[in-house]
């Protein structure tokens, strides 16, 4: 699963009198995204020719976020293995793909940035080739803010939410309670069970459709006794991109 897929490009100095190339991407981090990854290669025209000389030029991926900088790759022309080269070069390293954590992020602003620095002189190109980034959907369901809380009787549960929605009912009285829940749409099921007391029910229901959708769940019991906590979780919530690619 994920958020974003670019195309490949190529980060290059070719035809800049700069020593440097640069390409970075700025995002916000969704929830349920906490993984970045991709695929870069290094490409140069040093290779064969200027292999093991002064002429050592440089490559690095970088992750940057708030309290954060991570080196995803690095290396030069000396310290790669070579083959035949690409659109162009050359010589082009073996792919590199990496898959970086994003945990602790969500709602935060971060950079990617690709780099190809050049050593010794401006005249022959290098590039690093960057390919397939994508922030990867990491968690199923998450929390859905602004939901939950205590029900004493027959209610209605409505709210925005994806194609999946989880309830989790907690029966916080000292006897046993029966709980109904069914989900109001057309063609909607209905989830039925005993709960002992401090004991929970997760009930799930599942739709297609663009996400976000509308959802209303009506609540009912036959006990005399009805007193419940509950939580909701969904495959969307307020904050991730709409109608994420599967």
């Amino acid at each position: 699963m994920h958020y974003r897929r670019d195309q490949a490009v190529v980060v290059s100095n070719a035809g800049s009198q700069s020593a440097k190339g640069t390409l970075s991407h700025v995002f916000v981090v969704p929830r349920a995204y906490e993984q970045v990854s991709g695929r870069i290669r290094f490409l140069s025209n040093e290779w064969p020719q200027y292999f093991g000389t002064e002429y050592n030029d440089t490559y690095l991926a970088r992750l940057t976020a708030p309290g954060k900088v991570e080196i995803i790759a690095s290396g030069n022309v000396n310290s790669s293995s070579w083959s035949s080269g690409l659109v162009g070069y050359n010589g082009a390293t073996p792919e590199i793909s990496y898959n970086t954590d994003l945990s602790g992020l969500v709602g935060q602003t971060v950079q990617l940035a690709y780099e190809v620095q050049d050593v010794g002189g401006t005249i022959v190109d290098f590039a690093l080739a960057v390919d397939a980034v994508q922030v990867v959907r990491t968690d199923q369901f998450v929390p859905v803010g602004g939901q939950g809380g205590a029900l004493t009787g027959a209610s209605t549960i409505s709210g925005s939410f994806g194609q999946a929605v989880k309830l989790t009912f907690t029966n916080q009285d000292i006897l046993g309670t029966i709980i109904s829940v069914k989900d109001a749409s057309p063609f909607g099921q209905t989830r039925e069970s005993i709960i002992l007391p401090q004991q929970s029910v997760t009930f799930t229901f599942v739709a297609f459709g663009e996400e976000p959708m509308g959802w209303d769940f009506e609540v009912s019991t036959n006990s005399d006794a009805f007193v419940v906590s509950y939580d909701v979780e969904s495959t969307w919530t307020e904050g991730m991109p709409q109608n994420p690619c599967y």
